[in-house]
């Protein structure tokens, strides 16, 4: 809302006794000047209004086309992620047959690599703790590592290191 318009607002009614005042009191060319200035007063107010409007509608088209393009672009980030981890998963599961791990091994060893404890392996798997430590025993020697952290270090390596500009 325009600064003007409170006062031009709270100046009108006080302008309207003033000129009652005024034509009770015989004063009727002053009267109508009054209401010529009242008028002038309520189109200058009526601008404001539309002005201030019109001016807020722009603003809010300008914010729904920026949330949009957010929301596109925002979209292309989350199609271009979900494409990065699918080209991810695939080169894990293409290293694995490469090492020749069984399904069940197969299904350790991404959970080994996303940091679930042999624990948890057990509980999401349901199977006991000992076939899963085996699994992951079959694991670490079939790709040559000494542990979790190498199976890890293994294909999160490459993401760490910056790509050559």
């Amino acid at each position: 809302m325009s600064p003007k318009l409170p006062l031009l607002l709270a100046v009108f009614p006080a302008y309207q006794a003033w000129d009652l005042y005024q034509l009770v009191n015989g004063g009727a060319t002053y009267h109508l000047l009054t209401e010529a200035a009242a008028t002038l007063a309520f189109l200058v107010i009526l601008y404001l209004l539309v002005r201030d409007r019109r001016r807020a509608a722009q603003e809010f088209e300008s914010l729904k086309h920026s949330a949009d393009a957010s929301l596109r672009a925002m979209g292309e980030r989350n199609d271009a992620a979900q494409r990065s981890t699918r080209s991810f998963l695939l080169a894990m599961q293409e290293q694995f047959d490469t090492w020749r791990l069984t399904p069940a091994e197969k299904d350790v060893a991404l959970l080994l690599v996303k940091g679930l404890s042999l624990e948890e392996i057990a509980r999401v798997r349901e199977s006991g703790a000992k076939t899963v430590r085996q699994h992951a025993a079959n694991v670490y020697a079939k790709a040559k590592l000494d542990g979790r952290h190498q199976l890890a270090a293994f294909f999160l390596e490459d993401l760490m290191t910056p790509a050559a500009g």
